[in-house]
């Protein structure tokens, strides 16, 4: 009784699940930064999670599914660094570059693992790649949120339209991550084009001065 006290309105059956999901995800992470997504097998997972191997297609279709459910799960928390209100502080060309940081810390500490996860987000069609992509949408909105508290304070044209501007801003920094996980330059290039594409972009949403005579 104790236990169902515990946690009003969720009951165990919910809170036996939640746990199982927890095991699964944790158990997956670790065996894919240990021993690498292509080696990493369903059955080393379940075991790892002391579940049962058809347990784990409740939660995931595939190998690769699982990837994607372990990389939702960290890339929320990510994003919530990153939006943390002390991070939203100061002139939008010097914000915009910090609030990717966290993203390319956490792909820098795990970057041959989050080639897979790349490849997967842009091919792989499954339940938690559906998830992915609401996830990245629900961070856009967040960005737009964001320029639209700098059209209160004048930092943003009056008239721009704040869900293109702020998908313009994930776009640019989906190209420089792609560029840096395939190959294409370092990491400190991709940061540094980064800036300097946002910095650009920042020039455009400003308001245009006033006409002479106006």
């Amino acid at each position: 009784m104790t236990e169902d006290l515990a946690l009003p309105g969720v009951s165990r059956r919910e809170r036996h699940k939640q746990d199982k999901q927890e095991r699964l995800r944790a158990a997956a992470f670790h065996l894919f930064t240990q021993q690498g997504y292509e080696a990493t097998t369903i059955r080393q997972i379940a075991d790892e999670a002391d579940l049962a191997t058809g347990t784990v297609f409740r939660y995931a279709t595939d190998k690769a599914d699982l990837l994607l459910m372990v990389f939702h799960d960290v890339i929320a928390r990510t994003a919530e660094r990153a939006l943390a209100p002390g991070q939203l502080d100061g002139p939008l060309p010097e914000v915009l570059p910090q609030l990717f940081e966290p993203f390319f810390e956490f792909y820098q500490q795990h970057q041959v693992l989050s080639k897979d996860f790349l490849r997967l987000t842009l091919f792989h069609q499954s339940p938690w790649r559906d998830r992915e992509m609401q996830q990245a949408r629900d961070f856009v909105d967040r960005v737009g949120l964001l320029l639209r508290d700098r059209q209160a304070t004048g930092e943003v044209a009056p008239d721009l339209n704040l869900q293109t501007a702020a998908l313009a801003i994930f776009a640019l920094y989906q190209v420089c991550l792609v560029g840096w996980l395939t190959g294409g330059t370092s990491l400190e290039a991709a940061r540094a084009q980064l800036a300097a594409l946002l910095h650009l972009h920042c020039r455009a949403l400003r308001p245009s001065a006033p006409e002479d005579g106006a």
